[in-house]
């Protein structure tokens, strides 16, 4: 099968293009010129580039020209309201030019990379699956309603013909660029030896997990359905325990206290301000980092028979995977 694919040079996106040449699938992708191809590394050469942008629809049709199917994942991943329009531009009209240019091409099967982030949630609730429709709360991040605004845009397209298949991973684990933001931060902040932890829950899966999900739903019959994919969730302190531990570092001992958040934000707004650079805690991570959801996986696996990789081979393969390739 020939796909085309966005969001290939990232973390996730490597790991379906590899996935998908594995199987003997035909790659094309789109990427900026400014991409970075490391995660890609020898792959990249076996995949046929459009270089360009997600809001030229033309470009986005020619591209399109013999495509079979399309995985987009594609994605600007903030918490920081100052990239609020970039994400609207990218994430979402993005998305509706390019479920735009497969209508127009009669492409009809179409996968598309959410995030747990756009399902709905309420206070005090704990756990979360497919049924859980977006309400829109306090909880609700710029990223996931970027996310549900997305997700919005492809579901339009599947009343208009598209067979859609949306899936929605929770944090995604796997040896990204080590210092860049992103899932892999988690894994620098825990070889940081940092004192603190969060007081809530992760909810993790591992990227090669996800991959796997993503080309076996191309030839799949399954149309018009999502599929949360969660591996498991465990509270910060034991994530980071697990991290430390594989990399030979020591684990964070005291957990986030309340006050310290409410400290912690507007220092960093002012330091992001001053610095130009992303914040790295918001009103919306502090919050975030209290929850203690589970997104629940029965019905990925029921329909797919699928079992998901334990958090511990995840966490051990990819510490690896960053020592081998980063010299840490």
């Amino acid at each position: 099968m020939k796909v085309f694919i966005t969001g290939a040079t990232g973390l996730l996106g490597s790991f379906i293009c590899k996935e998908l040449i594995n199987r003997g699938h035909t790659v094309r992708a789109m990427k900026r010129s400014s991409s970075q191809m490391t995660l890609l590394g020898a792959t990249s050469a076996e995949i046929d580039w459009v270089e360009g942008d997600m809001n030229d629809l033309s470009l986005l049709e020619e591209a399109l020209e013999g495509i079979e199917a399309v995985i987009h994942g594609a994605a600007i991943i903030s918490f920081d309201k100052r990239y609020a329009e970039k994400m609207y531009q990218t994430n979402v009209l993005g998305t509706a030019d390019l479920v735009n240019a497969c209508l127009k091409k009669d492409l009809k099967n179409f996968i598309h990379i959410s995030s747990v982030a756009a399902l709905g949630r309420k206070e005090g609730q704990k756990y979360i699956d497919e049924n859980d429709r977006w309400e829109g709360n306090a909880y609700d991040s710029i990223y996931a309603r970027s996310k549900h605004q997305q997700e919005l845009e492809v579901w339009r397209g599947a009343q208009e013909g598209l067979e859609v298949k949306i899936i929605n991973p929770s944090v995604v684990l796997g040896p990204g660029l080590w210092g860049s933001s992103g899932s892999t931060s988690v894994f620098h902040y825990a070889h940081s030896e940092k004192a603190f932890y969060p007081a809530g829950n992760i909810n993790v899966v591992d990227v090669r997990d996800v991959a796997e999900v993503a080309v076996k739903l191309l030839t799949s019959s399954v149309k018009n359905e999502r599929f949360v994919l969660s591996a498991d969730s465990m509270p910060f302190g034991e994530f980071f325990g697990k991290i430390a531990e594989a990399f030979g570092k020591k684990k964070p001992q005291k957990v986030v206290k309340p006050w310290m958040l409410k400290v912690v934000v507007p220092l960093e707004f002012i330091r992001s301000r001053i610095t130009g650079s992303e914040a790295m805690v918001t009103k919306d991570t502090a919050k975030l980092s209290k929850t203690k959801y589970h997104f629940k996986n029965d019905k990925v696996k029921e329909v797919l028979n699928f079992e998901f990789r334990k958090v511990n081979e995840s966490i051990n393969w990819t510490v690896k995977e960053l020592q081998n390739r980063h010299d840490i």
